[in-house]
């Protein structure tokens, strides 16, 4: 993948309509910046497996953008053939976007060069049905009735992946620049989201957050599935993890961040410690979904660096959470508060950790937690119950992790018995809910 697609996924799509910014796309990855293209509507369209109507539609676009500079050439008798080539403004400004923090340069050419695999789709539908005609062409469109991705929807995920780190989460990329990224309207990206979270492509969703009275002003954070079908293509994985409690009881109705908001012991116990008031602003208690993934962060932070000694990490996550903090310049008013989420942080982690430990041993044959780096993947509620805590995990040096998914909890009422799957993609949408690798859309 050439650095110049990179950074022209990560310019601004100045006006012009998702479908022509991913045929600009397409057409950098031909060699566009290199040089004119001399092409028709008809063979573009073919190349990149996308309607006549839509190249038209795409290339009068960026060219009434001045994007690209279009021209005729005569040759002959019939419709002239046309040229095109990069506006040399957008030439200078190609190679300014820094793309060397990319790590997923693989997996987005593998999910924009959509055409092969929808042709071997095709190939099949083929020997089922009989030939198509107007071959190649009708082989992308008939399959797109299998559920394909459309060329909107690459197109956004190739620029989350952009910002992605190498779990697949997307911290610091807020709607505003993503919309901008993408020519997406803020609804239509609003939507877009919601069919990629329905379709598995993105296991979860926090949204940010401009009106909290404890943190700054915190962008969404999307999590990419790294393991699904159109985004797996050969690269390391990150090893799931799932604790499951299988006899759901009211000790799972609520979880930390419920616990803080809504219950009587909590209020009381920051009432004690004097930081109540941060929490009752009603404005708070509706930000309870943002609360949670910082906090999830937090224990993250923690189990990646502190395994098996979450206490050792307690002044690594005062720093962490005072650079979060709305105003932690009053020391003395805001230590309470870091020393009581620091509190929950730990517990947190404690309890995601601990089912995949007995005694000194443990419960994953050849593993060593010590050496791993984890993610927290928000919980899910199932039944007014928060049955499951799911976690990726990857090898700090890089490593290959296990692939499969690993499933600790209650099997034939003994508690730690790991059940191991070797293709997590395979399970059910609503197995994938309840231990939440996904998130209802």
């Amino acid at each position: 993948m050439s650095e110049m697609l990179l950074s022209v996924l990560l310019s601004t799509a100045k006006g012009i309509s998702p479908e022509a910014k991913y045929v600009l796309v397409r057409l950098v990855d031909c060699g566009l910046v290199a040089g004119p293209i001399c092409s028709g509507v008809k063979e573009l369209a073919g190349r990149f497996g996308i309607s006549d109507s839509q190249m038209g539609a795409a290339l009068n676009s960026l060219t009434a953008a001045k994007v690209l500079i279009r021209r005729d050439l005569v040759s002959g008798q019939g419709r002239p053939k046309r040229q095109y080539e990069l506006a040399p403004g957008d030439v200078e400004q190609v190679g300014l976007n820094d793309v060397s923090k990319v790590v997923h340069a693989r997996v987005i050419h593998h999910l924009l060069k959509h055409e092969s695999k929808a042709l071997q789709l095709s190939d099949v539908a083929m020997q089922q049905k009989g030939p198509l005609e107007g071959a190649p062409l009708a082989h992308v469109r008939a399959s797109r009735k299998q559920g394909r991705l459309s060329v909107v929807n690459r197109l956004l995920l190739a620029v989350l992946l952009c910002r992605a780190d190498r779990f697949g989460v997307v911290r610091d990329l807020g709607r505003a620049e993503l919309s901008r990224l993408t020519g997406l309207s803020q609804e239509r990206l609003k939507n877009r989201i919601r069919t990629l979270l329905d379709s598995g492509l993105i296991r979860a969703y926090t949204p940010g957050a401009t009106g909290s009275v404890i943190f700054k002003k915190t962008k969404s954070v999307y999590y990419l599935n790294l393991h699904h079908p159109e985004l797996s293509c050969g690269q390391s994985l990150p090893m799931l993890l799932v604790s499951v409690t299988q006899n759901l009881t009211s000790a799972n109705e609520r979880d930390v961040v419920d616990g803080m908001l809504w219950s009587p012991q909590g209020e009381r116990e920051q009432c004690s410690i004097g930081v109540r008031s941060f929490f009752k602003n009603r404005h708070e208690q509706e930000l309870a979904c943002f609360l949670r993934g910082r906090l999830d962060w937090y224990a993250g932070y923690l189990l990646s660096h502190h395994w098996g000694l979450l206490g050792d990490g307690e002044a690594e996550l005062d720093q962490l959470i005072k650079l979060d903090l709305l105003d932690a310049s009053d020391k003395e008013s805001c230590q309470p508060l870091v020393t009581y989420l620091i509190e929950r942080v730990e517990y947190m982690a404690s309890r995601a950790s601990a089912g995949w430990i007995d005694g000194k041993l443990t419960l994953i044959p050849g593993v060593d937690f010590k050496t791993l780096d984890f993610v927290l993947l928000p919980m899910q509620k199932t039944a007014g119950l928060y049955p499951s805590r799911a976690m990726l995990a990857l090898s700090k040096t890089g490593g290959t992790c296990s692939k499969a998914l690993h499933i600790v909890g209650f099997q034939d009422d003994e508690e730690g018995k790991v059940q191991c799957v070797a293709d997590s993609e395979a399970l059910s949408r609503e197995k994938q809910y309840l231990y939440s690798l996904l998130t209802p859309a």
